[in-house]
């Protein structure tokens, strides 16, 4: 059980120290940044990459743990629709959603499917970054096997 909290708590400090960091590049930021390419543009921070990496190492860490999948997916699969966080991070809370794929082989078919339903309603075909089709094509594959 504990490994399971662990998991969690990783993903969840991950996205709370990129928070932090877009909070002080938001506070940085001047009239004009990233306006015609000149300034400081928020949108090509190195935090964004840095919260990218810390996810993936934080999900290969926790599934090493033994913690559980399904509750990882769950967590990366939400974190867009979440409220709270500044909009210039919403593109990377939606690519992080790609370190999903390592999970998805841990998941029970049964839940796939549901997962797979889920995630088909709340990203259609049309709005799907090619990450997200990738994801929603491995769950319907592994909602197709036989438990």
């Amino acid at each position: 059980m504990e490994a399971v909290e662990n998991g969690l708590e990783r993903l969840v400090d991950c996205v709370e120290e990129y928070d932090k960091a877009m909070e002080k590049v938001t506070a940085r930021r001047k009239l004009g940044d990233g306006l015609l390419g000149f300034g400081n543009d928020p949108k090509r921070a190195p935090c964004h990459m840095d919260f990218y990496e810390n996810m993936g190492e934080a999900v290969t860490a926790a599934l090493a743990e033994g913690a559980d999948a399904e509750a990882m997916v769950r967590f990366l699969l939400e974190l867009a629709q979440s409220k709270g966080h500044y909009q210039m991070a919403y593109p990377m809370l939606e690519a992080v959603q790609g370190h999903a794929l390592v999970l998805v082989p841990h998941l029970e078919p049964q839940r796939a499917r549901e997962l797979a339903y889920w995630y088909g309603r709340q990203y259609p075909r049309i709005r799907r970054m090619p990450v997200q089709q990738k994801l929603y094509m491995a769950l319907e594959k592994r909602g197709r096997q036989r438990e």
